[in-house]
């Protein structure tokens, strides 16, 4: 066989494999591609052909072309190497496009290079989790057995293969210049970047693209990009002017200054979980009994998919607006301000409690930068036997550890909890083992576990003299997989609850806070006007919730487009100048924005991306 032939088998093996994980792709998340016709969906699928030849030519041309050069006696040796290599390669690649299958539910965006910054995080847990999705771990084994099948049987045993004493210099040529062609795309002015996939139907901009190809492209783009379309003195005009000013009011006399504040963090608890569509079941009983004593604002949102967004949305006011997270960004030596240094500043004793094994999602570095006296992970746990053999300690002891560690804390402090075991693999322990609903979703039994936990040790703070001067703010740093379909949108991917409770009772927040939406980075400017210090220069993404709230709305990032979850209407923007309007939670479709609407919450986008880009460049978030 010449090697022509067999790289055209090659190469159309590798296409077959990406197609076909590309339909099992759709298959899993056809939830998200409600509003595109079956032409559209099959068009997409047709335009990810030209993504998968990009990323084959990235990985493949230097394989095919070393295949074309001869090398005499050493010719067999080269191929064994190359048909090797060539597996393992490629097998990779598509590996990370079936891991994608599942994981894109969780973070709603390809796999990019800096997901493998997090990588460590799972570590001795990778045997664990290849069984748990044993059926992926099957197609990933069948990919790497059927790319060596054509490599080393189609192709001819090595034994017979021919030696080649001639270079094939037209076929050598031809498979340069159309790997370079299939490199970039085509013929088009601008090679294909991940956001080009995007550019017909944003809705689909997924399905078209493939892991492989948005690792590869980016590894060698920044994780921002300066704009320029609006001039500085506007962008703050604009921002300034939609109620997102410096927080140098006086506070109504009614607001009571609480001595202590306890911050808890829970792991993937999607407002789903807790408030369910009306007549559904609810998975943490307890939190939901807090909601309804305390302040609970129906239509919060988190800043970011991942918890190693959380931290700098709630404590520094950042949103998550670009791929990389902040804190493994070339941003992440920025100038910030976070609620613990200024806390720490007034007096405060301040401390971070994550039961996970020190270092997990860099959060001891992310929680230094932010001003955190101190860092008590699974290092810190006196008693190993709590170890759930996976993340770290298990919620309940170690939440009943804080508890305790609270108590011997110098007064006033701020402290805060992440908390785990609603986390994949979603370990419980044994002795709670068939003590809570199982509900559709793996993690719907240990969201019932956590809530446990909570309840555990709220009543165990309960009977602390500190307890009746603590302010506690209950949130989720993001949400998970979506039970209902009515929720698996974009306000639905980001909404958690937010409760404030003080000596069990509630706040006196203005009523119409409670129902407008508000996010993770509203929480920085609450807390620090609550506390009365509000800092001399601030970043302005968040609004404190004890003031009137002017804005349009809050802004999540998804799908490299700017998305506006509006007080009526849902407005996205991607800076290629694509405008499209989205319902709400609870909205029905047809409940659109007008274009009035669309262009005055597209100007509040525009500025907020430019804000967020050109101050993460220019280092001036801070003003």
């Amino acid at each position: 066989m010449t090697a022509t032939k067999r790289i055209l088998q090659q190469l159309a093996v590798l296409l077959g494999l990406y197609s076909l994980v590309r339909i099992l792709f759709y298959i899993l998340n056809r939830q998200l591609f409600l509003y595109s016709s079956t032409q559209e969906i099959i068009l997409a699928c047709l335009n990810g052909i030209r993504y998968d030849l990009a990323a084959i030519a990235l990985i493949n041309t230097l394989f095919f072309v070393l295949y074309l050069i001869p090398m005499r006696r050493f010719e067999r040796s080269k191929r064994i190497v190359l048909g090797l290599s060539f597996t393992l390669v490629n097998g990779f690649a598509l590996s990370c496009n079936v891991i994608d299958l599942e994981y894109f539910r969780f973070t709603g965006k390809r796999i990019t290079m800096d997901s493998f910054l997090l990588a460590r995080d799972i570590g001795d847990q990778t045997a664990q989790i290849a069984i748990y999705y044993w059926y992926f771990s099957l197609l990933q084994i069948a990919m790497f057995a059927l790319i060596a099948w054509t490599c080393f049987h189609v192709s001819g045993s090595v034994s017979k293969m021919k030696r080649n004493t001639r270079v094939e210099w037209k076929t050598l040529i031809c498979a340069i210049l159309l790997g370079g062609l299939a490199i970039r795309g085509g013929f088009q002015a601008k090679p294909l970047i991940p956001a080009s996939a995007f550019s017909q139907n944003p809705e689909l901009g997924s399905l078209v693209l493939n892991s492989t190809f948005t690792i590869l492209k980016s590894s060698d783009k920044a994780a921002v990009v300066a704009l320029h379309e609006m001039p500085w003195d506007e962008v703050k005009k604009t921002i300034l002017s939609d109620g997102m000013g410096p927080l140098d009011s006086p506070l109504s006399e009614q607001w009571i200054k609480p001595k202590n504040v306890v911050v808890v963090i829970l792991e993937s608890f999607g407002s789903e979980y807790v408030f369910p569509p009306s007549g559904k079941p609810a998975y943490a009983p307890f939190l939901k009994s807090l909601a309804l004593s305390g302040s609970f604002f129906d239509n919060a949102y988190a800043n970011g998919r991942r918890s190693i967004d959380a931290l700098p949305a709630i404590f520094a006011g950042i949103p998550q607006w670009m791929e990389p997270p902040f804190i493994t960004s070339p941003y992440q030596t920025n100038r910030i301000v976070g609620v613990p240094q200024i806390f720490q500043k007034a007096g405060y004793e301040t401390v971070f409690y994550h039961g996970g094994n020190n270092g997990t999602m860099f959060f001891d570095v992310m929680t230094k930068r932010l001003g955190f006296d101190e860092y008590v992970g699974a290092d810190q746990y006196p008693d190993r036997k709590d170890y759930d053999g996976k993340w770290g300690i298990f919620d309940e002891p170690f939440l009943k550890y804080m508890a305790k560690d609270l108590s011997q804390r110098t007064k006033p402090f701020l402290a805060t909890v992440f908390t785990l075991s609603s986390h994949h693999p979603y370990t419980i322990p044994t002795e709670h083992t068939n003590e809570f609903p199982k509900g559709s979703l793996e993690i719907h039994e240990s969201v019932g576990y956590a809530d446990l936990a909570l309840k555990r040790f709220y009543k165990t703070a309960q009977k602390e003299p500190w307890f009746k001067d603590t302010l506690f703010i209950f949130t989720a740093d993001h949400t998970s997989k979506q039970e209902y379909l009515e929720n698996d949108n974009i306000p639905g991917r980001f909404h958690v609850p937010l409760i404030l409770i003080m000596n069990d009772q509630p706040l006196p927040f203005a009523a119409e806070t409670y129902h407008m939406p508000v996010q993770h980075a509203d929480i920085e400017a609450t807390l620090l006007d609550l506390a009365r210090l509000a800092p001399p220069e601030s970043s302005h993404f968040g609004e404190s919730l004890c003031r009137p709230i002017t804005r349009p709305g809050i802004i999540v990032f998804e799908s490299d487009g700017y998305h506006l979850v509006g007080n009526h209407s849902g407005t996205s923007w991607w800076k290629d100048g694509r405008t499209q309007s989205f319902p709400l939670l609870g909205q029905a479709a047809q409940g659109l924005a007008d274009p009035y609407q669309i262009e005055k919450n597209v100007r509040f986008l525009k500025a907020n991306a430019h804000y967020y880009n050109n101050g993460m460049v220019e280092n001036k978030l801070i003003w």
